[in-house]
């Protein structure tokens, strides 16, 4: 568990924090607001995924780990999208 939340928690902050720079978009509610709202859902998730989802479709190990994280780290990248369509 430890590692799935150190990596959901380096994997958003770095996918929040990079994303807006490739595409060359502006943080509407600041920088701060981007990495947190991101990282916050992405460790919810990870957490949900971990223990309910992916119990609940057979997966164990470091597949079910690997998954979660993944997930939840898209999920990251999912809330700049929406941040960006509540601020217009």
């Amino acid at each position: 568990m430890v590692v799935l939340l150190l990596v959901t928690i380096v994997g958003s902050i770095l996918i929040t924090w990079l994303l807006p720079l490739a595409f060359k978009s502006e943080p509407p509610y600041g920088l701060a607001a981007d990495i947190g709202v991101g990282t916050v859902c992405a460790v919810v998730w990870a957490i949900l995924g971990y223990r309910v989802v992916s119990p609940a479709i057979g997966l164990v190990g470091w597949l079910a780990l690997a998954l979660s994280a993944g997930d939840a780290i898209g999920l990251a990248a999912a809330t700049l999208w929406v941040l960006r369509r509540i601020k217009r």
